[in-house]
């Protein structure tokens, strides 16, 4: 390796006087990114089960880290006392958080070092999803060189580098990626001549062994970060906290990351934790079958989950239920319905009420259910044959696909599809037919897969708001997605978090009573004055139900119009009974008492959606 000479270091502190003169030039910026690449770095082992000290930085009163000695994919962090629900664990870091938008100040110098290489980037060739993996990578680069403290921690966590050197599409994934930066480093040594002079005489550290130290830190990148959240639980950006990636995964996690104040990331615990247990996020969305929660946990992350549900004897997110008493029944896996889909029934009756199943029924909502993953699997754009024959169709399709192909395969294929298949426009209403046969004989819940993503598909992109009749039907679904998607399939009760919960639906019902008033008409719920009455109702309870700080303004000021802006009827209407007829039309499996409203999750509980004492409470 060659050192820096005395009349090298003469130049540079030459050079130094007089680029420091002005820190805000991009020359100063330059000068002290080149001044970063000489200096030493950590070289990651080329054998990841070798064992090196961890920087501990975690471990506090509230939690610690265990298997410290061990190699970073063994350890793990637990709690040290007994974790109410809700306690604020640790915080997050936001020093290296790429924003899908504009966001938090990021460091100045990641700023300035953004600009050395923005137009390089823009004239570069990578694609979304690798431009996203450059900008990451670059962003943790950056604190990496400046940070001591930082890279400290980055150097205790995966780089996986033996999964990633057998898994073919990964490691081409991050060669290219690779490639990419490097050419991009290059430029720079093009464009400024000491980098330049420091590269030919192998002063780069990250250069050395063919940039060994750079793929290392792509591989760090890919198989760490995260998804930041607003107060929402809607994304915000993507980020790399090396504390926070210590952190293990669960399918049925105990904590979740949240908004916790104005520019401010925390990670709190959903579910009560006891001393000694193991603290746990998860990493990818867990409402899906076994199978392709394994897949995408292996193929990114490279381990296998053995958390309670995933060793599960019956699959949550891929079962049938007895139609009468709602309880799960034994049911094929996807693995199995991905070899032999006309697997009927494995029980005549069920064991808890002793109703006998109706072959003829579990039949047919068996069809719908290979059906819809057909429509998934088959990017077809449609056939001039009407509904039952695209029926008979698919399904022929889908057993052909399962001969030619393992269901390994198919698993895999299904990953691929779920985010980018469409629902033929034509067959929109087909498709709602089926969804609203499924409701109705209830062999399958909807959280069950491929329910839950046909239902948010189709509240996403196929429910036009043209005029009050697609509106309401706009509603409906959202309100399935809601209760009969998202609220049973909680079962680490992180929308207890999500304090905007129930804004949307307010929103829509509100946005419902504007077309309304357009239209002056009657509808399913009565006379024009009746139906404004319930929806005025309903969406001011909606509003009351949101209790985030971040939105108190927005909502005390929506609470104000709906009461001085609407004149309700002479009418002694309970919210409760108005509640109730919004929920029969959206027929989302919502259970009505007295005085609340609930929902059975995934694990058959009750769970309470909202009391309603309040139902003397009008506007």
């Amino acid at each position: 390796m060659s050192q820096l000479t005395t009349l090298d270091k003469f130049n540079i502190a030459k050079l130094q006087s007089e680029t420091t003169k002005n820190k805000d030039s991009p020359d100063y910026w330059r000068f002290r990114l080149a001044i970063k690449l000489i200096q030493d770095i950590y070289m990651f082992p080329s054998d990841e089960s070798c064992k090196r000290e961890f920087y501990d930085t975690i471990s506090n009163d509230k939690m610690r880290v265990v298997g410290k000695e061990l190699t970073p994919g063994e350890r793990s962090a637990v709690a040290n006392a007994d974790l109410t629900i809700g306690s604020e664990i640790m915080n997050i870091s936001t020093a290296a958080v790429l924003f899908d938008q504009e966001g938090d100040t990021p460091p100045k110098y990641t700023t300035q070092y953004q600009e050395i290489f923005q137009p390089m980037l823009i004239n570069s060739k990578a694609n979304k999803e690798s431009n996203r993996v450059i900008l990451l990578t670059f962003l943790v680069l950056f604190n990496y060189l400046e940070d001591s403290e930082f890279a400290s921690k980055v150097n205790n966590l995966c780089t996986h580098q033996r999964q990633i050197r057998l898994a073919s599409d990964v490691r081409n994934f991050r060669d290219s990626i690779k490639s990419q930066m490097v050419e991009l480093f290059h430029f720079y040594f093009k464009d400024y001549s000491l980098a330049m002079e420091f590269f030919k005489k192998g002063q780069i550290k990250m250069a050395k062994s063919n940039w060994k130290f750079l793929e290392n830190l792509i591989n760090v990148v890919m198989v760490n970060h995260s998804v930041l959240r607003n107060h929402q639980l809607e994304r915000v950006g993507l980020y790399l906290d090396p504390e926070f990636a210590i952190i293990n995964h669960s399918c049925l996690p105990n904590c979740l990351q949240i908004e916790s104040g104005f520019k401010r990331y925390s990670v709190a615990n959903s579910l009560p934790i006891q001393a000694n247990e193991e603290i746990t996020v998860n990493y990818i969305e867990v409402t899906t079958p076994v199978e392709i929660r394994a897949y995408k946990l292996f193929t990114k992350y490279h381990f296998h989950c053995q958390c309670h549900l995933c060793s599960s004897k019956h699959d949550v997110f891929f079962t049938m239920q007895c139609n009468e008493c709602l309880k799960q029944i034994k049911s094929s896996s996807l693995t199995a319905v991905l070899t032999t889909p006309n697997t009927i029934l494995k029980e005549q009756s069920c064991s808890k009420c002793f109703h006998p199943f109706d072959l003829d029924v579990y039949t047919r909502q068996i069809q719908i259910r290979n059906f819809f993953i057909a429509i998934i699997l088959i990017p077809k754009s449609n056939y001039n044959i009407n509904d039952e024959g695209y029926f008979s169709l698919l399904l022929k399709e889908f057993a052909g696909l399962i001969e030619k192909n393992g269901a390994s395969a198919l698993v895999k294929l299904l990953v691929d599809s779920i985010e980018t298949f469409q629902i033929v426009g034509t067959r929109v209403s087909f498709v709602k037919h089926l969804i609203d046969e499924v409701m109705t004989t209830k062999v399958f819940a909807l959280y069950t897969f491929p329910f839950n993503v046909i239902v948010e598909k189709i509240s996403n992109d196929a429910c036009e708001c043209s005029d009050f009749d697609t509106s309401l039907e706009s509603l409906k679904y959202y309100s399935r997605v809601l209760f009969a998607v998202k609220f049973p399939a909680d079962l680490s009760s992180q929308l207890f978090f999500d304090e905007c919960v129930f804004l949307e639906l307010a929103q829509r019902i509100e946005n419902l009573m504007a077309v309304l008033v357009e239209e002056q008409v009657g509808t399913f719920f009565g006379t024009f004055e009746e139906s404004m009455e319930l929806f005025a109702r309903c969406a001011y309870f909606f509003y009351k139900h949101v209790h985030c700080k971040f939105e108190i303004e927005h909502i005390e000021e929506k609470l104000l119009q709906l009461r001085h802006g609407y004149h309700p009827v002479k009418s002694k209407r309970s919210i409760h009974s108005c509640l109730e007829r919004l929920f029969s039309y959206a027929n989302a499996n919502i259970f009505i008492t007295k005085t609340r409203f609930l929902i059975f999750n995934a694990k058959q509980e009750q769970v309470t959606l909202f009391h309603t004492f309040d139902s003397d409470d009008y506007m």
